[in-house]
């Protein structure tokens, strides 16, 4: 197979071990539609998409997913079952662990979702008190302090929790919440799957919160996060990663 003129500085920083086999660098995904999922679900995430280009990208490392619940990822990581984490940041549950984090490589964030009606505009999601609110279990919401405790956010906020963007989504076409609140990049993707949707729903222009993506690597392991910003800036050059962007609905200002 040829490779391009571009390759060559990467293949040359990024070569084969010393036994000519490549790097297992263990990835962790857990349940966040449509980042990443847990094994038992059918879809392909945003993860697996991206890990597919990277391995074809350079032959130092094989990334590969391991799988495991959202509330016990930090569990995980404690025991070794993992070294990296796509799609996260360090204020996000790491300040006791010695990890570093990539460069920020894609932007993303979860906006309020409610069903059409006749006169509802935007001024619906000012307030949200004395609404039902449909979250995802074991996430921490901007309205509610990053709280993410689940007797809290149904004591003090009204919400129902789930394990599934997508029920969420549906319990709000279907009048048994007022309010989901989901990532902007699973309802692209679910309103081009399903665009007899689209004119359903109200989409809020303000964010919950929003997301600057970094890779969490633990410190002292293969690659180390000089590697990853290298292998992340040659791959932004090489545009390698736009066709998962546009896959999943992504908007150019985000990466």
């Amino acid at each position: 197979m040829l490779i391009r003129l571009w390759f060559y500085p990467l293949i040359l920083a990024l070569s084969l071990s010393a036994f000519g086999e490549p790097i297992v660098v263990r990835v962790n995904s857990s349940q966040f539609p449509p980042y990443s999922y847990e094994k038992s679900h059918t879809n392909t995430s945003i993860t697996d998409d991206m890990l597919k280009v990277i391995n074809a990208f350079q032959s130092k490392y094989h990334f590969t997913l391991v799988h495991g619940p959202v509330m016990r990822r930090f569990y995980s990581f404690e025991q070794g079952r993992y070294d990296v984490s796509f799609f996260d940041h360090l204020h996000w549950g790491w300040a006791q662990y010695a990890v570093q984090a990539s460069r920020v490589y894609l932007r993303g964030g979860e906006k309020y979702v409610a069903l059409a009606k006749l006169g509802r505009g935007q001024e619906y999601f000012n307030d949200l008190k004395n609404k039902v609110l449909g979250g995802f279990l074991g996430y921490h919401y901007g309205f509610a302090n990053f709280n993410s405790d689940p007797k809290v956010l149904k004591k003090d906020f009204n919400m129902e929790l789930s394990t599934t963007h997508e029920g969420n989504l549906l319990k709000v076409i279907e009048q048994r919440i007022d309010v989901a609140i989901l990532t902007n990049a699973f309802l692209s993707r679910y309103l081009i799957e399903h665009p007899q949707y689209q004119d359903q729903l109200l989409v809020s222009d303000v964010w919950d919160q929003e997301y600057s993506f970094s890779i969490v690597v633990r410190d002292n392991v293969s690659p180390s996060v000089e590697e990853l910003n290298e292998l992340l800036q040659q791959m932004e050059q090489a545009r390698a990663l736009y066709p998962v962007w546009k896959k999943y609905g992504i908007p150019a200002d985000a990466y």
